[in-house]
């Protein structure tokens, strides 16, 4: 299968390692600012087609969420693991994501859930300093590496898991009518915070929007 994008736009350096089981792990790397990261996960995305795994410290960059919600739909399961500040950050794609279906989850158990990566189909990961943010891809020096290999994906998989273990779900934003007149107040609820039961939630509380992905 191939995945567009990984020599286009910019394309910096390939180099082919050795894994210790003698299989050979193409390795491309991409630096930012422009030097064509987000474009290049985003056609990884588009490729995928059985599983797409992420772990995020930061996330706001509308093109890439966008392109998770598309493989989503067109049915290609995506897990996000986001670190516990996400929800609250005004820019983040924390609740967009979980809003229009997504499973996502916050890891709380650590101070800080820094990884910047994503796997996808089993083979593919996408890992370095780049957070998927708009400053990462315009502002920011950053380094982005992307390794095919099913051995290293393998690892980053079980590392991922663990963590997705032991994170809570996201519930969307809800917006309710507190008991004194018109004022409207605004709850952010994980699994563990969450005062209704999930189906409660879910068909009394909740005040779904969709978001219009756009830029």
């Amino acid at each position: 299968m191939k995945y567009p994008g990984f020599y286009t736009p910019i394309l910096l350096l390939i180099l082919c390692l050795p894994t210790s089981a003698g299989e050979t792990a193409n390795v491309t790397l991409f630096f930012s600012p422009h030097g064509g990261c987000e474009a290049t996960i985003v056609n990884a995305i588009n490729a995928a087609d059985s599983e797409i795994l992420v772990a995020a410290y930061s996330f706001s960059s509308k093109p890439i969420a966008r392109a998770l919600y598309t493989a989503s739909k067109r049915g290609v399961p995506v897990q996000v693991i986001l670190d516990r500040k996400q929800p609250t950050i005004h820019y983040s794609m924390a609740n967009d994501l979980a809003i229009n279906g997504l499973a996502v989850r916050i890891d709380r158990r650590e101070p800080l859930m820094h990884l910047k990566t994503m796997i996808i189909d089993g083979k593919i990961l996408i890992a370095g300093s780049y957070n998927f943010t708009a400053s990462a891809e315009h502002r920011n020096v950053e380094i982005l590496t992307i390794i095919i290999s099913e051995k290293i994906a393998a690892q980053a998989t079980a590392n991922w898991r663990k963590h997705w273990q032991h994170s809570d779900t996201l519930y969307p934003k809800s917006k309710f009518q507190t008991q004194k007149g018109k004022k409207t107040a605004t709850q952010q609820y994980t699994r563990s915070q969450c005062p209704l039961k999930p189906s409660q939630t879910i068909s009394r509380r909740i005040y779904r929007r969709k978001i219009q992905w756009s830029n």
